[in-house]
């Protein structure tokens, strides 16, 4: 308790000096523009990238996704519109798990059998990493988040669901890719198998975060669960492809609010054509149905960190590409087991790295 109440002193004290000293000398744009968007994109993927095409693949990801999520809303609820269909699904009766401990319990409960189903089966997860446990926080902003095994093993992997305050209910089935983004196969599963590699420098195991490597895998997970059948019914695939529209919105959000880049005209997603933080909340809810607390946060998020949003969305792609090129190299072959923990087992690292060690694959082997 003490320890506690010095680092919330420490927190005010640091809040303090952000509004009364430092936000008056901020600049009133928060655009970091060109120059210094390549320099932190670069360092968050790892890579050097195109930003320019990204941007226009994220617009086609929208379409592509938009469409899909669309029809799909409309043969579940009969709704021609994509929102109208989000909202009819949570009136429905046990659409939606209280905030407390039925909610841990159903993450708990959710993230249990997951790890049955992939434990063994799909993946070979180290048994004293395999744990993960579910964690509830009521004062945070509407995001999940995941904390990874310490060094010493005295604590599990744990997912922490952070709720806005005054929430009184939670539609799971807008959750559950989040879920698997967080738990498994996404982050703790990444780093459960990290951890358990001795071979690995013990920086490399425990402190090595690329942003490109780690959330391009938890993205990639989110399909990867569909793929392996880990979900229950077609209103859950609903909600994954809210997941992916939200990280699809990101790249658009976040180049645009950095670079300027225009809004194209025609996307039929917004009447604006010029990015504003207030555009990007609107877009945000509108397009992936994120709530607009959350949404909030997140573009904050992004002004913040520029560059890091792409991670989500460029690392996944190319998983992907990754896991097709050696399904098109090996033929009847490959196997996909064996390319997960292989590609898993090298570690975290820059995307570049990444891609060429993957592509170095031969068939006769090991990377």
């Amino acid at each position: 308790r003490t320890g506690a109440d010095l680092v919330s002193t420490a927190a005010n004290t640091f809040i303090d000096f952000l509004r009364r000293d430092l936000a008056p000398s901020a600049q009133a744009q928060d655009a970091v523009g060109p120059e210094m968007y390549q320099v932190t994109s670069r360092a968050f993927l790892g890579a050097e990238v195109d930003l320019r095409d990204l941007y226009d693949y994220g617009w086609s990801e929208l379409a592509r996704l938009t469409s899909a999520a669309t029809t799909l809303g409309r043969e579940l609820t009969g709704q021609a519109d994509l929102d109208a269909a989000r909202r009819a699904i949570d009136d429905r009766p046990g659409g939606s798990v209280k905030v407390g401990p039925e909610l841990v319990n159903w993450l708990q409960s959710r993230m249990d059998r997951v790890t049955t189903a992939l434990s063994g089966t799909h993946f070979d997860i180290p048994a004293a990493t395999l744990p993960v446990e579910a964690k509830m926080v009521t004062a945070g902003s509407g995001v999940m988040y995941y904390s990874a095994p310490d060094p010493g093993g005295t604590r599990p992997g744990r997912v922490w669901w952070s709720v806005p305050p005054g929430t009184t209910s939670v539609p799971t089935w807008r959750e559950v890719s989040t879920v698997h983004h967080e738990g498994l196969p996404g982050h703790h599963l990444q780093f459960a198998i990290t951890q358990g590699i001795a071979e690995l420098h013990p920086w490399q195991r425990y402190l090595c975060h690329i942003h490109g490597y780690a959330e391009g895998w938890a993205h990639y997970s989110e399909q990867l669960a569909v793929d392996l059948g880990l979900l229950q019914d077609d209103t859950e695939l609903l909600g994954v492809y809210g997941a992916q529209l939200w990280r699809a919105a990101r790249i658009v959000i976040d180049l645009g609010l950095h670079l300027g880049y225009p809004i194209p005209q025609g996307t039929g997603l917004t009447d604006e054509l010029r990015w504003t933080p207030e555009v990007a909340v609107q877009f945000l809810h509108q397009v992936a149905g994120v709530d607009v607390a959350t949404a909030g946060y997140e573009v904050d998020r992004y002004l913040g960190w520029p560059g890091q949003a792409l991670a989500f969305k460029v690392g996944a792609k190319l998983w992907t590409q990754a896991r097709t090129d050696q399904q098109q190299q090996l033929g009847n072959a490959f196997n996909l087991k064996e390319f997960h923990m292989s590609a898993l087992r090298l570690g975290p690292m820059g995307l570049d790295p990444l891609r060429s060690l993957l592509a170095s694959k031969s068939p006769a082997g090991g990377i």
